[in-house]
């Protein structure tokens, strides 16, 4: 039973790295660099959660939700952050459209609801983060 622990701990932090990893990526790429960073998000989300960038965008709230369910809450928490580094980073109406900029943005809000609905503890961070995302949702 220990040695099953121990792997699952060890397993959240090597998504914990990972993720972080690339939302360094995202937020210090430059606009050509961006495009790449994009394509390496997606396929990782696609590998390690079956998951894609495009399906994001297109499942509704409760199937988006519902595929997510499985996840630790320190990972739902870095997805929301590595969505709105990519949001923050979208900086032609080309690239805003082709990965449905303002989409991306209310599926981080709710991703931050959700986080906020589970948690005990009041996020200064999660806050912070969902002000900008609304920001991407109103403009």
């Amino acid at each position: 039973m220990e040695q099953e622990s121990d792997f699952n701990l060890r397993e959240v932090k090597r998504l914990t790295n990972f993720i972080t990893n690339l939302i360094s990526n995202i937020s210090t790429s430059n606009k050509n660099e961006l495009e790449n960073g994009i394509r390496e998000t997606d396929d990782f989300i696609r590998k390690e959660w079956d998951l894609s960038l495009k399906e994001i965008v297109t499942f509704s709230e409760f199937n988006f939700m519902n595929k997510l369910k499985e996840l630790n809450e320190i990972h739902i928490e870095k997805l929301a952050e590595l969505l709105s580094e990519i949001i923050k980073k979208m900086n032609t109406p080309e690239i805003a459209k082709k990965y449905n900029q303002i989409e991306l943005a209310k599926k981080g809000v709710l991703l931050i609801n959700s986080l906020n609905d589970k948690s005990k503890t009041y996020s200064i961070k999660r806050m912070e983060l969902k002000h900008i995302l609304q920001k991407y949702i109103e403009s």
